[in-house]
């Protein structure tokens, strides 16, 4: 489980976006639904209300395709322990043993052994052990990790067919809907709890493609890669992260996001990303008056990168893109998200103002360079 501690670069108390977008550069396959399933055997809801067993009906139901997850290292050992020359007639251990390094959670989303996670709960693993609600073991193979997004795929091998979660929709979520956490707080496996979405869209700083949805569903260290599932038994979120000293307050990817990149996880391992190469700020009031804005919906542009595509395609310094790809930008932050969401090599239409004047470009994203 992350603690949300992490920075952010602030000028003069905005937050400013630093030097490239990255987008999804690959389309969805075709075949995406083959890898998990978006049909939740139960029905929606009551409009009546919530009944007193639904969530215990769900989180009896659902909990057999929870995880947890033990991430071991390798650990060389001393041939003779603390004795260099050896006892007489002592065994010699092996070179190396494992032991833990940390836990977390996850959750089946294909019969045939997929498992989503967050990318920091099994990233520099040397060994998974992965644990069934029925106390069955598994050693779990890291398919592909994502760590813009912190979002990982794990892969077990079983005889028979898991059981598995249908995943839902995170933009039909809605403020206030009741929601259920299961996973592995502390180490104390199948915990379940209950709360609220208390906000959509959240920003935390931790990267540009921020999106999270905020829940009061107690969530705690080792909860990290379960589901955050609905009353109709749909995941759409994984939850990721707690806010430092801060009571109560969760935070999860949305399933969505989620959704879009899970074909490249399973096909290459990674997630290619496109590159536009800007420099991008929220609008203040301050730009607005300077360059006569009605409002403060678009990205304001900081800086253009050397050679990159929006410097080809000709954006300068102090633009304000207000569309993208044919989307309106509601904030500054929208415009990665709809990068992330674009092909690359192919022309894309860019709406901007530029000097008081309204003015349509034409950017091509390209393929991002290595990220270290």
């Amino acid at each position: 489980m992350k603690l949300m501690f992490r920075s952010r670069i602030w000028i003069s108390g905005l937050t400013v976006w630093m030097v490239v977008i990255f987008s999804g550069g690959s389309p969805v396959l075709a075949d995406q639904k083959s890898l998990w399933t978006e049909k939740s055997e139960r029905g929606a809801q009551s409009r009546d209300g919530l009944g007193l067993s639904l969530f215990s009906d769900l989180a009896e139901k659902l909990s057999p395709a929870v995880v947890n997850i033990r991430v071991l290292e390798r650990v060389p050992v001393q041939p003779f322990g603390d004795y260099p020359w050896g006892q007489p007639g002592s065994p010699v251990p092996p070179g190396n043993q494992f032991r833990q390094k940390g836990m977390g959670s996850g959750f089946l989303i294909h019969k045939d052994g997929y498992i989503l996670t967050n990318a920091h709960v099994i990233d520099e693993s040397d060994e998974l052990q992965v644990g069934l609600a029925n106390g069955l073991l598994f050693r779990g193979q890291v398919v592909g990790i994502d760590k813009v997004t912190d979002i990982g795929l794990v892969k077990i091998q079983s005889p028979q067919p898991l059981p598995v979660l249908p995943l839902g929709s995170s933009e039909k979520l809605k403020i206030g809907e009741w929601v259920m956490a299961i996973g592995s707080p502390f180490g104390l496996e199948q915990t379940v709890t209950v709360g609220i979405v208390s906000a959509k869209g959240r920003s935390m700083g931790a990267s540009p493609f921020d999106d999270f949805i905020q829940i009061d569903a107690s969530i705690n260290p080792g909860n990290s890669g379960g589901p955050l599932i609905n009353t109709r038994g749909e995941v759409v979120g994984i939850n990721t992260m707690i806010l430092a000293q801060g009571q109560g307050l969760g935070f999860s990817l949305p399933i969505d996001l989620v959704k879009r990149i899970l074909p490249q996880l399973r096909e290459k391992g990674k997630v290619e990303r496109s590159w536009m190469g800007v420099v991008i700020q929220e609008i203040t009031i301050d730009i607005q008056e300077k360059l006569g804005l009605k409002g403060a919906q678009g990205a304001y542009i900081v800086q253009v990168v050397q050679d990159s595509p929006a410097a080809k395609a000709g954006v300068q310094e102090g633009d304000v893109i207000l569309e993208f790809n044919n989307q309106k930008l509601r904030s500054s932050r929208e415009l990665p998200l709809m990068c992330a969401h674009a092909p690359a090599g192919k022309p894309l239409p860019v709406v901007l103002i530029r000097k008081g004047k309204k003015i349509t470009i034409s950017i091509v994203l390209q393929k991002a360079p290595s990220r270290s």
